[in-house]
C-alpha cells in the first residue's frame, strides 16, 4: 500500500516538475509590412498580453547583428520588438532562420528562377498553351491564391485561424509540388536560363525545381532552431514572429517533434 502511495507521489511531483518547467512556444503568423491587417501597434499590443522572454525573429545570425540599428520604418516585427524590447530589456532577441538564405538561394539560381518561372506559367497559361491537366493545376493554383488575398480584407486573428492554414497548406502545395509537374513535362522550361552569380546557366527548370525543395530545407531548419532554443530556455515562454504562410508548416513540425519539454499555445484562441 505504502509503495503504491509513494509511487502515485512520485509521478504527481514528476508532472508538477514538467508542468513548471515547460517551455511555452508562441506561433504569431504576421505580414512583415504594415498595412491594414497588421500594424506594429496591433503587434506590440500581442507581445504586451503574451510576455514572452524570448522572441524569435525570422532573420538568421548576421541580420540580427544589425537589428537594432538597421530601422526599416514600415517593419511590424520590428518596430514592435523595438518598443518591446525598450520596456523589457532583459528579453532575448534571438534569429531563428536559416543561415544565409537569400545569398543561398541566389548562389543557386533559385532566385530569379522562382519568379521567372510563376510568370512564364502565367504566360502560357493566359494564352492557353498548357494541356488540359496543365490548365487545371494552374487554375486551382490562381484560385488559391484569390482565396488567401482575400484575408487581407479581413482581421489579424483571422490571418491566424485554422481555415487561413488550410488554405495556405493547398496553396503551397500546388506551389511547390503540383506546378514542378508542369515544369518537369514542358519543354519550355528546359529551353529558357537564367545566370548564376558564378556566371554559369541554370534552366528555368532546374532553378524552380531546387526553389521548391527548398521550402522543405527552410521549413524544417526553422523548426529545428527553434526547438534547440526552446531546449536552451526551458520553463521560458517564447513568442516565434514568423510570416503567416510559413505558420502551418512550422506548427506542424513542432507537434511532430513534441517531447513534453515544450507545447505550441495558439494565442489566438
Amino acid at each position: 500500500m505504502y509503495k503504491k502511495l509513494y509511487l502515485i507521489l512520485f509521478f504527481m511531483s514528476l508532472y508538477c516538475v514538467t508542468a513548471q518547467t515547460q517551455t511555452e512556444i508562441y506561433l504569431i503568423g504576421t505580414v512583415h509590412k504594415k498595412s491594414k491587417i497588421l500594424t506594429p501597434e496591433i503587434l506590440f499590443d500581442i507581445l504586451e498580453q503574451i510576455k514572452p522572454d524570448v522572441i524569435l525573429q525570422e532573420n538568421d545570425s548576421q541580420q540580427i547583428k544589425t537589428f537594432l540599428d538597421d530601422i526599416e520604418p514600415d517593419s511590424n516585427e520590428q518596430n514592435a520588438t523595438l518598443w518591446y524590447l525598450k520596456k523589457y530589456p532583459k528579453t532575448l532577441n534571438l534569429p531563428f532562420e536559416f543561415e544565409g538564405r537569400n545569398e543561398y538561394r541566389r548562389k543557386h539560381g533559385m532566385v530569379p528562377a522562382d519568379a521567372e518561372t510563376i510568370d512564364l506559367l502565367d504566360s502560357l497559361y493566359q494564352a492557353k498553351l498548357l494541356n488540359k491537366k496543365e490548365m487545371k493545376i494552374y487554375a486551382d493554383y490562381l484560385h488559391a491564391n484569390t482565396e488567401l488575398k482575400a484575408y487581407g480584407n479581413k482581421t489579424f486573428k483571422e490571418l491566424n485561424s485554422e481555415q487561413f492554414d488550410s488554405i495556405n497548406r493547398i496553396r503551397q502545395h500546388i506551389q511547390h509540388n503540383e506546378l514542378q509537374k508542369i515544369t518537369s513535362e514542358n519543354d519550355y522550361f528546359a529551353k529558357r536560363f537564367i545566370v548564376k552569380p558564378d556566371g554559369k546557366k541554370i534552366s528555368y527548370r532546374n532553378g524552380y525545381r531546387l526553389w521548391c525543395n527548398f521550402w522543405d530545407l527552410r521549413n524544417n531548419s526553422m523548426a529545428i532552431n527553434i526547438i534547440r532554443i526552446a531546449n536552451e530556455n526551458m520553463g521560458k515562454r517564447i513568442v516565434v514572429l514568423t510570416g503567416v504562410q510559413h505558420k502551418y508548416y512550422i506548427k506542424e513540425l513542432l507537434k511532430k517533434y513534441e517531447d513534453g519539454s515544450y507545447t505550441v499555445v495558439d494565442y489566438f484562441k
